[in-house]
């Protein structure tokens, strides 16, 4: 099966960015719910590891990160495209909103929604992120945060007045994520009412939808991984790499953010500047290549 499969959950905003893309290029794909909170045995028995959502799904080849995903779905289905022209700033601008105005977001929608949240998920992003979750300083934190939040919203609101997208005539890859932080914080109960060019290309985001998604269990899911084969890696490999990692050593890969006890072990096969793949055998998925992009992924050594 050629379809793309997606796994994830309905309340993540790097999720929503994934299925914005694939609304975006107007793709049938498959549905595959994953718990919101660890264990998550069936995703990790398909990655080999990775918790984190979404994971893209083709046949034996599962792609981390929605930055790689986008790459993906890009080369897969170049029409409509995200490419964009010489000179771009798309790539700075969706670094800034991953490394810095997510944090705002997260910062302030936890916050504001923190009596909302069950002590198990406050537990399992302790947990994920190696620092402790307490209620009375997420509430304690929200007047700053929303002060600083408003702030580079406001700066988002003087780059969008007088275009239609940050690419400008269409979308490109900093649309999409800076998309995903503001529905984030828009679910998170932000008011964005004093941003009229925000709200206006925020509609024509929404308007892209979120292609035609068929419900798909997390079985189905694994048998598609297990009867299938990785397909060609599909770029060419560069050995050894600037970080001491060579083809067929067995290595590590470990998100920066976000990444404790969600790291991948497996053989390297495939290493550019741009993305890694290594080889893992499951018990239920059989072979598998898990995809990584290297912005955001520390790679380790360690056989």
């Amino acid at each position: 099966m050629n379809e793309p499969i997606l796994h994830h959950y309905k309340e993540s905003p790097y999720a929503e960015k994934a299925r914005a893309l694939l609304g975006y290029k107007q793709l049938a794909w498959r549905s595959v719910d994953v718990p919101r909170i660890a264990p998550k045995p069936d995703l990790v028995a398909l990655t080999g590891g990775y918790r984190k959502v979404p994971v893209l799904q083709i046949g034996a080849d599962i792609y981390c990160d929605t930055r790689l995903i986008a790459w993906v779905l890009e080369a897969r289905h170049p029409q409509p495209t995200l490419a964009t022209d010489a000179g771009s700033w798309g790539d700075i601008v969706e670094n800034w909103v991953d490394v810095n105005l997510f944090s705002k977001a997260v910062a302030y929608t936890l916050g504001r929604n923190v009596d909302h949240l069950d002590d198990a998920f406050l537990a399992d992003r302790s947990a994920l992120s190696g620092w402790p979750m307490e209620r009375a300083a997420l509430k304690g934190n929200v007047p700053l945060a929303e002060q600083v939040l408003t702030r580079e919203i406001t700066w988002i609101e003087n780059g969008l007045t007088g275009r239609l997208f940050v690419h400008g005539a269409h979308p490109g890859g900093a649309d999409f994520t800076l998309y995903s932080t503001l529905w984030f914080a828009r679910n998170g109960r932000f008011d964005f009412s004093a941003f009229p060019a925000i709200e206006a290309w925020f509609e024509r985001m929404r308007a892209f939808g979120r292609g035609t998604p068929t419900q798909m269990t997390a079985e189905e899911a694994l048998a598609v991984a297990a009867a299938a084969e990785p397909a060609d890696l599909g770029y060419e490999s560069r050995s050894p790499d600037a970080s001491g990692a060579a083809l067929g050593q067995v290595v590590s890969v470990t998100p920066e953010l976000l990444g404790k006890g969600t790291s991948v072990e497996g053989l390297l096969v495939g290493i550019d500047a741009r993305r890694l793949t290594v080889s893992v055998d499951t018990l239920r998925a059989g072979r598998v290549h898990v995809h990584f992009p290297r912005v955001g992924y520390r790679l380790r050594v360690t056989g």
